[in-house]
């Protein structure tokens, strides 16, 4: 009999422990449970008071579930700023290390760099400033005792992929932190690359741009623990506030009573390309250093799209519109004497276009003309095309793109959707049409002449 019971109850303890018995009994416990609660709530319903206390009550108990507490770190750790130390935590959490040399990634820590001058330059395969801004800081840090610790977003696969097509990075030993979104929420920002400096203390010191970086501002940095690069533009109390905010225009003395506004400036230092913003009936528009024909590209965007052969200068100065049309000056001192501002407060729709005639003094219109195109088309079946092995091959868009530059007088329409791969090229090829259009047939596409109807941008006075 004995027996029997001990064997009874291993089976029960058995059953018992099965997960669906105890979610059977779980939820049966619930039922009863709701039910009392339930009998109680429909006798509240008789007293007003009751109810309402009940209500306020569900209420509380909501918000508190829904509410994050401030050290509950549901919203992310606290952002750092200069003067701020390095939290221990940030020091052992364990990250991807993608080691150039090694061609491999390891598990690792910030721990190795504690008691160190550290930079953190947050970057992108596709950044081309990341990327001559990491192999200057490479080149600069060589025989100093100075951690530099590259931080991607990006996976092992993408930063794999990079390195066996770039050499620029290639030889510097370059340790990326790969998969990154923990040290971007200690350091947001809103453009890269962007360098975080830690002096060995543990103290950021530094949040700046790659660019204005010197071999000195290192030095000084790893010798004396302080940076005298300026902070990052983005980080400045200018960078978004609106150009009339910042009294540019003399003649505004006070912007409120305003119906509304657009004003142009030369070029400013350290603001940010672009601002909207809605004030009541109000939309806010602000572009900054702008080339003149990106903002006429701007003001008619919604309509049309101009490829580099679809616009026609009949101007003596087209140099001043655009860097790529001028004559081998620095970029710096171009954008410096060529680039401008618009801003503009209004109550629904501007004709942006008519402004920025008014007020440089042109008159740049849009003309539609009937034009002999090469019309390129998928060949039958086909939308892609695999590169085949042993073979260098480009995008047909750059070809077009190349084509639209260099035979300004062609007219070249895409119908295709998708990318298609083709062999490496050269424009030189290309000196007529009709070799152009064989090329095509040749790669199993169709490209067939026709008349079409071309907008074109005229830039005039």
């Amino acid at each position: 009999m004995i027996k029997r019971s001990k064997s009874l109850t291993a089976l029960v303890d058995k059953v018992v422990n099965i997960p669906v018995i105890q979610i059977t009994i779980l939820v049966i416990l619930f039922i009863l449970v709701f039910q009392s609660y339930l009998t109680c709530f429909l006798k509240a319903l008789k007293n007003t008071t009751m109810l309402f206390t009940c209500i306020a009550v569900f209420h509380m108990f909501s918000l508190s579930a829904q509410t994050p507490r401030k050290d509950s770190g549901a919203n992310g750790p606290t952002p750092l700023q200069i003067g701020d130390t390095i939290p221990e935590k940030l020091w052992g959490s364990e990250f991807f290390f993608f080691n150039e040399q090694l061609n491999s990634t390891q598990k690792a820590s910030l721990k190795e760099f504690k008691a160190r001058p550290l930079v953190l330059d947050f970057w992108n395969t596709g950044c081309a400033p990341c990327l001559t801004g990491l192999a200057k800081l490479s080149d600069f840090s060589r025989g100093l005792d100075i951690g530099l610790v590259a931080v991607s977003e990006q996976t092992e696969k993408s930063i794999l992929s990079f390195f066996k097509r770039n050499d620029l990075l290639k030889g510097t030993g370059l340790r990326s932190i790969i998969a990154d979104s923990r040290l971007k929420s200690y350091f947001p920002h809103e453009s890269i690359p962007h360098l975080v400096w830690i002096n060995k203390e543990g103290v950021v010191v530094g949040l700046t741009g790659s660019k204005e970086i010197t071999k000195d501002d290192l030095l000084t940095f790893v010798t004396k623990g302080v940076l005298h690069a300026e902070l990052k533009p983005e980080l400045q109390p200018n960078f978004h506030r609106f150009i009339v905010d910042m009294e540019l225009n003399r003649q505004v003395q006070s912007h409120d009573s305003l119906l509304g506004y657009a004003i142009f400036t030369n070029h400013i230092k350290d603001i940010s390309p672009f601002e909207k913003s809605k004030v009541g009936p109000y939309e806010i528009i602000s572009y900054r250093n702008r080339s003149i024909l990106s903002l006429y590209r701007l003001a008619y965007a919604d309509r049309y799209k101009f490829a580099a052969n679809q616009i026609i200068w009949n101007v003596s100065d087209p140099e001043r519109f655009e860097y790529y049309l001028s004559k081998g000056e620095g970029i710096a001192y171009w954008e410096k004497k060529n680039l401008i501002c618009f801003e503009s407060k209004s109550i629904g729709r501007i004709n942006m276009a008519d402004l920025l005639n008014s007020s440089l003094g042109l008159n740049v219109c849009v003309r539609d003309s009937l034009v002999e195109c090469i019309v390129v088309k998928a060949g039958k079946g086909r939308t892609t095309m695999k590169p085949k092995s042993g073979r260098e091959f480009k995008s047909l868009k750059n070809l077009i793109k190349d084509l639209r530059l260099s035979r300004p007088n062609w007219q070249i329409v895409d119908s295709i959707k998708g990318e298609v791969r083709i062999p490496n090229y050269s424009v030189k090829d290309f000196e007529t049409k009709d070799k152009l259009c064989n090329f095509f047939k040749e790669n199993g596409l169709i490209a067939e002449k026709d008349k079409r109807i071309v907008n074109f941008l005229i830039i005039q006075r």
